[in-house]
């Protein structure tokens, strides 16, 4: 990642998008586009702007700024707009007609009742391409169903992995991360369509579930009850593929993380163990013996790792080349310096919250590096002027008339 400042040519430069999104996925592809040079201009509600402002309350926000939209509307021009409104539909859909690709997030029809459907959009511009996030799809008997991220996480299967057998259905993590991989996986499909698109000069619909994110990375769910008739459950701390494969306690209440997928790195860990007769035990000499005596092999490993400082037992095994890492909470990933040294972790100006430490831009590219040139601003329409007055054309007084009525 660079700054600002940064010479590197921006590999999206000249792709103008128009994101129409709330909350997280759909304006997450936005964002991820504007990381890397594509002008993105974000429209917003007049009065109340994007409910990701204000997710989360208090405690997630400083200086009246919601840290949440902070961080995710990086890069973006933010307008304001009543799509409701007669004569801003008219200059949103002349907007839509001077950009390369819109996203939206609407519940699947609403876009259309408000004229703003694919139909729409291609009349004004033949070659658009559009993005599409809904809970479910645009197709489906649930297609018109509202959805969230955490709604999603449980039909698509993950929250029921989430958890222990006798506590199961628990949160795993983060209520919001089929929200960004739905948005990772709409980036590829608009560079995808960019592509068709060159060769062919024709727009399209990519249509992205929530739902439908999070069960294509479910690695081998769904095949192994196809096959094998196989209902996988939650199973706390590790998994059914492999052992030693989990989180570790050790003596300074610390965690680490272990994973050994092979039969040599067990015998390996066993030598840095300081127990090298359980590369022969046949209890745990292959992979399918130790997933049968898991439990076993778990206990054998906490005995080490509960003899040693996390930092002790991670030295140790990164010595021995064995797979493993801390289980950090935050303050330990802001103190590691690999987080810093990749730019994994920046730290950006900003003028309402001052120095804002928050994740870079991924994934690093050698020629066209991404950036963040700013954080989402605190204050509504800062770009209005600039895209109704600039770029379509309305007068200062017509600004100021549309503002004065709340259509802008």
């Amino acid at each position: 990642m660079t700054n600002e400042g940064s010479i590197a040519p921006e590999a999206l430069e000249g792709l103008r998008v128009l994101d129409m999104g709330m909350n997280v996925a759909g304006p997450f592809c936005a964002t991820l586009l504007a990381e890397f040079g594509a002008e993105v201009i974000k429209v917003e509600r007049p009065g109340s702007g994007d409910p990701l402002r204000t997710l989360g309350g208090e405690q997630m926000a400083q200086n009246g700024v919601g840290l949440f939209w902070a961080q995710e509307s990086r890069n973006k021009k933010c307008i304001t707009a009543n799509l409701r409104h007669p004569r801003v539909k008219e200059l949103v859909l002349q907007l839509a007609s001077q950009c390369d690709i819109v996203v939206e997030s609407f519940q699947p029809g609403t876009a259309e009742r408000l004229g703003f459907g694919y139909e729409d959009l291609k009349a004004v511009r033949p070659d658009i391409i559009m993005v599409r996030v809904s809970g479910y799809g645009q197709t489906g008997p649930y297609s018109p169903k509202p959805g969230y991220a955490r709604v999603a996480q449980a039909f698509g299967g993950l929250t029921w992995l989430a958890g222990t057998p006798e506590m199961p259905a628990l949160t795993p993590g983060s209520t919001t991360m089929t929200d960004y991989i739905t948005g990772m996986f709409s980036t590829i499909g608009v560079l995808i369509a960019l592509e068709y698109r060159r060769k062919t000069g024709e727009g399209q619909v990519v249509d992205a579930a929530l739902y439908e994110s999070i069960f294509r990375i479910m690695d081998t769910l769904a095949i192994q009850y196809s096959v094998k008739g196989l209902i996988r459950g939650p199973v706390g701390r590790g998994t059914p593929m492999a052992a030693p494969h989990s989180q570790y306690p050790c003596k300074d209440g610390k965690w680490i993380s272990i994973a050994c997928n092979m039969d040599h790195q067990w015998a390996t860990l066993g030598k840095a163990m300081g127990r090298p007769e359980l590369a022969d035990d046949p209890r745990f000499s292959t992979v399918t013996a130790r997933i049968e005596h898991m439990e076993e092999v778990d206990n054998a490993v906490t005995e080490f790792t509960m003899a040693h400082s996390m930092k002790e037992a991670w030295n140790i095994l990164d010595d021995a080349e064995i797979p493993a890492a801390p289980v950090y909470p935050i303050d330990g990933i802001f103190e590691d310096p690999q987080y810093w040294a990749r730019e994994t972790l920046v730290n950006v100006m900003d003028p309402v919250l001052g120095k804002v430490g928050l994740p870079g831009v991924v994934p690093h590219l050698t020629r066209t590096p991404g950036r963040i040139k700013h954080l989402g601003p605190k204050e509504l329409g800062t770009a209005n002027r600039e895209v109704y007055c600039e770029m379509l054309g309305i007068t200062e007084a017509e600004l100021a008339s549309l503002t004065s009525e709340g259509a802008l």
